[in-house]
């Protein structure tokens, strides 16, 4: 699955009356560390329930009347707020299943171990070092 679809994919799956931040949508989609990539997800799909997806910490990050309407968004479904933030303890949603990327297993010699010796950098293969040829 490509990058920004697993993110819209996460996002699509947010539930009605419970929020997700930037962060957590990276990280559910393989990405940890990653929030401005939820970014683009979000500007590049189209039915998404974009005010779903709040900033750290329960913020609004939406400025202007793109703010007000997220939460005039949040509360039609339930959510409540304390102050200008989302009660994250009530509403944050956590996926079950995370879409993070799959690491190939690691063997003896490194992450080329499951390659071959062909793929390995000279260094770490099993052949002659180049300071013990002749």
């Amino acid at each position: 699955m490509p990058t920004l679809a697993r993110l819209r994919h996460v996002i699509a799956s947010v539930p009605r009356g419970k929020v997700i931040t930037y962060g957590q949508v990276a990280s559910a989609g393989g990405f940890p560390g990653a929030a401005r990539l939820t970014v683009w997800a979000l500007h590049s799909g189209e039915g998404l329930p974009w005010h779903r997806v709040v900033g750290a910490g329960g913020r609004i990050a939406l400025r202007g009347e793109e703010g007000q309407e997220q939460r005039l968004r949040l509360k039609m479904e339930g959510v409540t707020f304390r102050g200008g933030r989302v009660r994250m303890e009530l509403h944050n949603w956590t996926p079950r299943v995370s879409l993070r990327r799959r690491r190939p297993p690691r063997g003896p010699q490194g992450d080329f171990a499951a390659l071959g010796d062909d793929a390995m950098p000279r260094s770490v293969s099993k052949a002659t070092p180049p300071w013990k040829t002749a």
